[in-house]
C-alpha cells in the first residue's frame, strides 16, 4: 500500500514574539520541518503550515479536505489559542487526529528563563487544545515528542502510522463478490452498521462480473503473471496439468484488473457459486488469486467473510502480513495450535530463507472436475499475532478487534497442502485455556495471522475508529476520547 496522506499543522501565536529574543516564526517553522522529516517514511505530508489565526486554520482544513487526508497531525510546540487549530479540525470530524506535544530537548536550559517557557511550551499548548476536544468528544491521540530522544521519536512515528492506518480503513472500499456461504452467519455483517461505524464503503460485485473479467483477461497480463509465478515458486508436480496453473493465473489477472478498476482496498469472495467454481469456466476456486492480491496489498477473504476482511485490511494498512486462516486444532502436549486454511496466502508471511511452493489445492482436487493452484509455505520462527474483527453486543460501537500475541514455533504441517504454522499463545497457561479465552472474546472461525507483536498498534487503530479492542497478552495504546 502507498503511505497514508497527512496534513501537518503547527499552531503559532505571534503574541509571544517580543519575549523570546529570536525569530520565533522561523524557529517554529524549523521545528515543523524536522517533524515532517521524521514522519515522511510513514505518511505522505500533503500540507505543512503554521496555523497563526482562525483563517489560516480554516484554509488548512479546506486543503486537507480536498486532499482527502487519512490523518491530521497537530504539532503543538507552544501556547496558542485553541480556536486556530480547531478551525481545521472541525472541517475533518472523522479523520484520525494525533496531537504531538513537541519539545526540542530532553534537558531544559540552565538557567531556565521566561523565554524558554514560550519555546518549550508544548505542555501548555496541548491542554489548551485537548480540553476543547474532550468537551466535544473528538477522538484524538496525544503523544509526547522529544526531538533529541530516539525512543520518543519512534513512538511518535508509530502513533502517526497507526492513525494513518485507521484513516485508510475509514475511506476503504471493500468489494464483496456474492453473498456468504449459505448459513455462514458468522462471517456476515450488517453492512449499513459497518459503513456507519468505520466509514468504509462495501461495493457489491456480481459474480457474473468476475466471470466476465476472467473471460476477458488479456494474454499479456496472463503471461506476466505466469512469469512471476515461475520466478517466485517451486512448482510441485501436477500443478501444470489439467489447466490448473493456466486457469489460476487467468483468475489472478482478472482479480488484479477488478481491484484496479473498482479501486478496491480489500475484497470478499464467495466462489462457491454457479458463475465461478461450479461453472465450466472458470471452474476452479480462486485461492491463488486471492492470495496474490493480498500479497500485492489488497487483502481478500473467502466464504463471503466481510469481518475478517476488515482485520486483514488493518494489518496490511499497518504494513504487516495478513494470512487468512483458521485455528484447526490444538496439540495439548506441546502447547501449540495448528494454523492453516483452504488455499489463501500472503507472501510477506513466508520465511525468506525458503522458496514457497505452488501446488494443486488438495481441498478441491478430488471434489471438482478441475482444480486450482494454491501456495504452500510457513512463516519464520518468532513473535506472532492473530487478529480478528467482529460485531459484538458488549461494545458501545457494536464492533471490536481481538488480538492474541504469541509465537511461531517452527513446527510445520506440510500435508495440509496450504500455508501452515504452529502458533503458541503468549504466556504460561495451557493452550486449551488460551484458546478458550480467545474464543470467549468472540471471533468467528477465521482470523488474520501476522508476524510480530502488534497488539498496541491494533489498539491504536481501534481507538481512532471508536471501536473496541480485546487483547490476549501485553499491548497498550494511549488515546483520549
Amino acid at each position: 500500500m502507498s503511505r497514508p496522506r497527512a496534513a501537518l499543522l503547527t499552531p503559532y501565536w505571534s503574541f509571544f514574539e517580543p519575549n523570546v529574543g529570536i525569530d520565533l516564526r522561523a524557529d517554529r517553522t524549523a521545528v515543523a520541518d524536522e517533524i515532517g522529516t521524521l514522519l515522511r517514511d510513514v505518511v505522505e505530508i500533503t500540507d505543512s503550515v503554521l496555523v497563526d489565526c482562525r483563517e489560516a486554520g480554516a484554509a488548512a482544513g479546506r486543503r486537507a479536505l480536498d486532499e482527502a487526508v487519512d490523518v491530521l497531525v497537530v504539532a503543538q510546540t507552544m501556547a496558542v489559542p485553541p480556536a486556530y487549530a480547531l478551525e481545521a479540525i472541525g472541517a475533518l470530524p472523522d479523520v484520525p487526529l494525533v496531537l504531538l506535544a513537541t519539545q526540542r530537548r530532553q534537558r531544559l536550559a540552565d538557567p531556565f528563563s521566561h523565554a524558554d517557557i514560550t519555546t518549550e511550551g508544548a505542555t501548555v499548548g496541548v491542554p489548551q487544545l485537548a480540553n476543547v476536544l474532550h468537551r466535544t468528544g473528538r477522538r484524538h491521540a496525544t503523544v509526547l515528542l522529544v526531538l533529541d530522544d530516539d525512543a520518543s521519536r519512534a513512538h511518535a512515528r508509530s502513533a502517526v502510522h497507526a492513525a494513518g492506518a485507521a484513516g485508510r480503513i475509514r475511506r476503504a472500499r471493500l468489494g464483496r463478490v456474492g453473498p456468504p456461504i449459505d448459513g455462514y452467519d458468522c462471517v456476515d455483517v450488517d453492512v449499513p452498521a459497518l459503513e456507519a461505524t468505520l466509514g468504509c464503503t462495501v461495493v457489491d460485485v456480481d459474480p457474473a462480473d468476475v466471470r466476465a473479467a476472467y473471460l476477458a483477461a488479456q494474454p499479456v497480463a496472463c503471461g506476466r503473471i505466469d512469469a512471476e509465478v515461475r520466478a517466485t515458486y517451486a512448482l510441485v508436480a501436477g500443478v501444470e496439468e489439467d489447466e490448473c496453473l493456466e486457469r489460476s493465473v487467468r483468475f489472478a489477472a482478472a482479480l488484479e484488473g477488478l481491484d484496479e478498476r473498482l479501486d478496491l482496498s480489500a475484497g470478499v469472495m464467495n466462489c462457491h457459486v454457479a458463475e465461478l467454481r461450479h461453472a465450466e469456466t472458470p471452474g476452479i476456486t480462486p485461492c491463488f488469486a486471492l492470495g496474490r492480491e493480498t500479497s500485492r496489498g489488497t487483502p481478500w477473504t473467502c466464504s463471503g467473510d466481510v469481518v475478517t476482511a476488515v482485520a486483514m485490511l488493518a494489518l496490511k494498512a499497518l504494513g504487516h502480513p495478513a494470512v487468512y486462516h483458521e485455528i484447526e486444532a490444538l496439540d495439548h502436549r506441546t502447547g501449540e495450535a495448528v494454523l492453516a486454511n483452504t488455499g489463501e496466502h500472503d507472501l510477506d508471511w513466508a520465511d525468506a530463507r525458503e522458496r514457497p511452493e505452488l501446488r494443486r489445492n488438495v481441498w478441491f482436487d478430488e471434489a471438482d472436475p478441475r482444480c486450482g493452484a494454491c501456495a504452500s509455505f510457513s512463516p519464520p520462527v518468532g513473535p506472532a499475532s492473530l487478529v480478528a474483527f467482529t460485531p459484538h453486543a458488549a461494545e458501545p460501537s457494536g464492533f471490536r478487534f481481538i488480538v492474541a500475541e504469541g509465537e511461531y514455533t517452527g513446527r510445520r504441517f506440510p500435508r495440509t497442502g496450504t500455508v501452515n504454522a504452529a502458533f503458541r499463545f503468549r504466556g504460561d497457561e495451557p493452550v486449551g485455556t488460551s484458546w478458550a479465552r480467545w474464543s470467549a472474546a468472540g471471533p468467528n472461525h477465521h482470523s488474520a495471522a501476522t508476524v510480530g507483536w502488534i497488539a498496541g498498534e491494533v489498539e491504536a487503530v481501534a481507538a481512532h475508529l471508536g471501536i473496541g479492542c480485546v487483547v490476549l497478552g501485553p499491548g497498550a495504546a494511549a488515546l483520549s476520547t
